[in-house]
């Protein structure tokens, strides 16, 4: 009994540690990309009581009933112990339900309240604390689904549930890292380095935001922009579907990324175009204009119904199939050097189509976009020189600032997926297709304030990092500049001082009066800056090993045999002690550290900071403040 009274001590000492190393289910709204399944009478929006934030959840239970919190895509669940939530006892207190755990679509056995909380008295917020194992998790399962569940055939009085979180094991103020510069790695190239910049930006060619773009130093500039791209007009540099016209061509994007020294990658209209004008525009682009656009895609998102379409069947994979046949022969005809890709995502069920297909590996039938796109192009001897993917993590309105730090992991099965789905569909020859993110932000649309906190450049890190050494073979955040939304999920439960939205890693200065100033740095900028700095063309890239979680470290191995650190803290206000052992490489005496914080921001800092650090050669020791990415050198 005294060891198990010191191991629960511990374990809410640890759990309470830093609220950013626990992702939450529910808080305030279901977060992440968990949803609301239920079915039982409940209010996910219940003003009162409340044990943090605005909201909890009204409970009331009649026979059979659940409040079931479901994740598709599910949660894997290594590197954490247990399922937290409190309950609130309502007027009559001791409410009766059981808990369970939906592993891959699978229930596991239903447990009882009273394993976990011998009691939940009546008006007060009591914790409960619900060890994975007891839930029948084991590590590594993948959790889709989370019940609480009336089963004794009875109705509950009501009662309430809030803060609904999973709680990470090992987090501390001190890490030991250890970086490996022997080890094997991957190559830095161009289009790894990129952002999103807009034919609406009105503002990209002005001598200040070129130099904004110096300042940062990207590799690769995607153009012209998103959903606007099925809609655009290249030779009128106008929106075909309502009229309007834009304040960047084609001749500011190619003065721009040729200022810069940038690779070029531009989306033809699918959507509204034909094959021809994409032959065309090539040949305005690179034959008369002698621009050099290495990569083009055909179309944006060409799966959703958010894309402007006029083709007979819209947001059709066999059409797209076809379309793609010709476009890339036309263009092709005009420039043999180019490289033309194709969208899709990295599953086989999203976004159904009129056909079915059958995986020729797994022999399983599927008639999501990707699997009917890629059968349609194998079967025309179709190869596409690059697969684009976009990735958002979390629905709009559910974001939660630990879920979104920790879900970067994610790029560890997303890009295999995506491959092994190439490999599948394309045989040997899918091997060699290299993937594409053209995009990547923390929230699907209608950006809310986590976008404009430092919590967006903490991920903006680890998720580039992330995707690159997962095998994504470029990479372009979205975007550079967009506009400043104040409607969407600005809740007090997310960390950040700015009451407003932005995709962009500047301000866009619109609407006017709202948000920050015309090319105000947003954190963002300040973490592609520092990634920008910390790797190069040529370099390798390679994985620290970490013992906190929460602290996440990065090398490059330059062509010039030195090394260089990318050492982000996700923890929201604990500094972390770490030593970084280095192997196969030394430091020199003197470590340059160049960072940008969470501090910084609020104090409206607009420059990196800078110190320097000593080191005993295989190993640096240093405090790395919260909410921090840093860049070490020598």
């Amino acid at each position: 009994m005294r060891w198990s009274i010191l191991l629960l001590v511990g374990l809410m000492a640890g759990a309470h540690a830093d609220d950013f190393a626990h992702p939450a289910v529910y808080r305030d709204y279901p977060a992440g990309r968990w949803e609301d399944w239920s079915w039982a009478n409940r209010d996910m929006q219940n003003a009162s009581p409340v044990r943090t934030g605005q909201r909890s959840i009204r409970v009331d239970f009649y026979p059979w009933s659940s409040i079931w919190f479901k994740n598709p895509s599910g949660f894997v669940v290594d590197g954490f112990t247990h399922l937290e939530f409190w309950v609130h006892g309502g007027s009559a207190g001791n409410p009766r339900f059981h808990i369970r755990a939906e592993v891959n679509g699978v229930d596991r056995p239903l447990v009882p309240i009273t394993n976990f909380a011998s009691s939940l008295p009546a008006n007060q917020w009591t914790r409960v604390q619900a060890p994975l194992s007891a839930l029948g998790v084991t590590p590594g399962d993948r959790i889709t689904g989370i019940h609480f569940r009336e089963f004794s055939g009875q109705s509950v009085p009501t009662f309430y549930l809030d803060d609904i979180r999973f709680l990470r094991a090992n987090v501390s103020n001190r890490a030991t890292a250890t970086v490996n510069f022997s080890a094997t790695g991957r190559a830095i190239t161009q289009p790894m380095r990129g952002i999103n910049v807009a034919c609406w930006d009105w503002f990209l060619t002005t001598p200040e935001r070129r130099q904004l773009l110096k300042q940062v130093g990207f590799g690769m500039l995607r153009y012209p922009g998103g959903s606007i791209s099925n809609e655009y007009d290249w030779r009128t540099n106008s929106n075909r579907r309502n009229g309007g016209t834009y304040g960047t061509n084609t001749d500011g994007f190619l003065s721009v990324a040729n200022d810069i020294g940038a690779e070029k990658n531009i989306t033809i209209n699918y959507g509204s175009g034909t094959p021809q004008e994409a032959a065309d525009w090539v040949q305005y682009a690179n034959i008369q204009r002698n621009g050099n656009v290495r990569y083009w895609t055909i179309g944006n998102e060409n799966y959703g119904t958010w894309e402007y379409d006029t083709h007979p069947n819209r947001h059709d994979a066999h059409t797209y199939a076809y379309f793609v046949q010709d476009a890339m022969t036309r263009m092709k005809g005009v420039d043999p050097t180019i490289k033309v890709g194709v969208v899709g995502v990295p599953n086989e069920h999203e976004f159904t189509q009129r056909f079915s297909v059958t995986n020729p590996r797994t022999g399983r039938s599927h008639n999501g976009w990707t699997p009917v796109l890629l059968n349609r192009l194998n079967s025309l001897g179709v190869v596409p020189d690059f697969f684009d993917i976009h990735i958002y993590p979390q629905l709009p309105g559910r974001e939660d600032d630990a879920f979104v730090l920790d879900d970067t992991r994610i790029w560890d099965e997303i890009i295999p997926q995506t491959r092994q789905i190439l490999r599948d569909y394309l045989g040997a020859a899918g091997d060699a297709v290299p993937i594409f993110v053209t995009e990547n932000n923390t929230v699907a649309y209608s950006p809310g304030k986590q976008t404009t906190s430092m919590v967006n450049a903490l991920y903006m890190a680890d998720s580039w990092a992330r995707a690159i050494l997962a095998g994504a073979d470029a990479y372009a955040w979205w975007d550079l500049h967009n506009s400043t939304e104040t409607n969407n999920n600005n809740s007090p439960v997310l960390y950040g001082w700015r009451n407003w939205g932005d995709y962009g890693i500047v301000a866009s200065g619109y609407p006017s009066g709202v948000g920050d100033p015309l090319n105000t740095p947003y954190p963002t900028f300040f973490a592609a800056q520092l990634i920008m700095r910390f790797a190069k063309p040529g370099d390798i890239l390679l994985r620290g090993v970490s013992s906190n979680p929460m602290l996440a470290v990065y090398a490059v191995r330059t062509q010039g045999g030195k090394g260089r650190l990318l050492v982000i803290n996700k923890m929201r206000s604990t500094s972390v002690d770490a030593e970084i052992r280095l192997q196969g490489l030394r430091a020199g005496s003197q470590v340059t550290v160049r960072f940008y914080s969470a501090a910084q921001d609020s104090a409206r800092s607009e420059s990196l900071g800078m110190r320097t650090i000593s080191s005993r050669g295989d190993r640096i020791t240093h405090r790395f403040p919260p909410m921090s990415v840093s860049v070490l050198e020598w």
